[in-house]
């Protein structure tokens, strides 16, 4: 056990100093893996993991002790517990074994939940809003608010919820004390444009929305900044020592033209940012896709406020803006962990180390989270290479 506990710490300390742009004894790897490939290497269907909250976190368990040297995880294998949301009916969920093959991604249903004429309302009291009209229209068993039927579905959501965030922790504790892991993230949070366009609005209406109503889109994000702010920190269980993850989508290039992108995304998403930073809690900037037309803005940020990820982003020009002010990671193609060879994933990683992590300040990381396509042998490759080549 005192080994154990060694080791977390000396995981920890190596993460710690990578993230403040110093150089620990090696770079460290944090590797984001998808439920359905935690669920695949653990010998489960994705169904099992889905439904079974015990196989969940006990898939976790079989990853770390099938695959050594990994370092970090974010806690149990899926976020979703499809039991949770078949309780309260969710219409934007469906599920493999439910809707789905037993081994088949869950699928998201996009819609605009949320319709322009709702804005006035949502600027008012978001909450309030989110109570009475955006999740009885999302979940079956709470469409007609008030009702026995819906007071029932809201005792059975958080029931289940509480249940479930319990579990997770558990878990997470346990996968130190057993493999000596420690988190990759404490907390989550989101750009207050990715809170509209993701759940709310969808794609189609936020897009409308730049041109047919911009004032009350740019006011909702205002009103959504401290919520983000408390959400995240909330979340983090006020832990400022880990960075908090912030999944970002819609400011991917090019979902926007870059004027679009000054004026509706970067405000907010910075305003949040800084909130953060200023109760002391990092972000892993976790930029999935191409952010390169925006690194220059990124750039403004206050130094070591973020880890910048790097999915397909032009990494030179990424560590000649953002280098020695933010500590980087990623970079890693998801395509070579599913299709690449091994030695192809050890050559690829010792590039990246000799060119951006010779100055410290770098984390090792697949681009994007890692599916149920990556070849486990190549996530093996990927943690030699790094134990060979990234070694100060």
């Amino acid at each position: 056990m005192a080994d154990v506990a060694k080791l977390a710490e000396e995981r920890k300390k190596r993460y710690l100093a990578a993230m403040n742009l110093e150089k620990p004894d090696r770079v460290p790897i944090r590797l984001n893996f998808s439920g359905e490939f935690i669920s695949k290497v653990a010998g489960y269907t994705f169904q099992e993991t889905y439904y079974d909250w015990n196989k969940n976190i006990d898939a976790t368990r079989r990853m770390l002790a099938k695959i050594d040297g990994l370092e970090m995880v974010m806690g149990g294998a899926n976020l979703w517990w499809a039991t949770l949301h078949d309780a309260v009916g969710a219409r934007y969920l469906k599920f493999a074994g439910r809707d789905l093959d037993e081994n088949t991604m869950f699928q998201y249903v996009e819609d605009a939940y949320m319709l322009p004429e709702d804005y006035d309302d949502f600027i008012e009291n978001p909450t309030e809003w989110v109570a009475t009209k955006f999740l009885p229209r999302i979940h079956a068993e709470l469409d007609e608010p008030g009702t026995y039927r819906a007071t029932v579905g809201l005792i059975k959501g958080a029931y289940g919820l509480a249940n479930q965030l319990a579990a997770g922790g558990q878990g997470m504790a346990s996968y130190q004390q057993e493999f000596g892991v420690v988190p990759s993230v404490t907390g989550v949070s989101k750009a207050p444009f990715d809170t509209l366009a993701d759940t709310l609005r969808g794609l189609s209406g936020i897009m409308m929305d730049l041109y047919r109503c911009p004032d009350k889109l740019k006011k909702a994000m205002e009103v959504l900044v401290p919520h983000n702010i408390f959400y995240g920190m909330a979340t983090a269980q006020g832990d400022t020592e880990y960075p908090l993850f912030m999944p970002l989508h819609r400011g991917a290039y090019p979902f926007m033209k870059m004027d679009q992108w000054v004026e509706f995304y970067w405000p907010t998403l910075k305003a949040v940012i800084e909130g953060l930073w200023a109760a002391g809690k990092r972000t892993l900037f976790y930029a999935e896709n191409i952010w390169t037309p925006y690194l220059e803005k990124i750039a403004e940020l206050p130094d070591k406020s973020i880890v910048f990820h790097v999915d397909q982003t032009d990494m030179d020009k990424a560590y000649k803006v953002l280098g020695g002010r933010f500590c980087l990671s990623g970079n890693v193609p998801n395509s070579l962990l599913a299709f690449g060879k091994p030695e192809e994933v050890k050559d690829y990683v010792k590039g990246l180390l000799d060119k951006y992590a010779r100055d410290g300040g770098f984390v090792i990381d697949a681009g994007a989270v890692i599916l149920d396509d990556a070849k486990e042998e190549n996530i093996v490759a990927l943690i030699e290479a790094v134990h060979q080549y990234g070694v100060y």
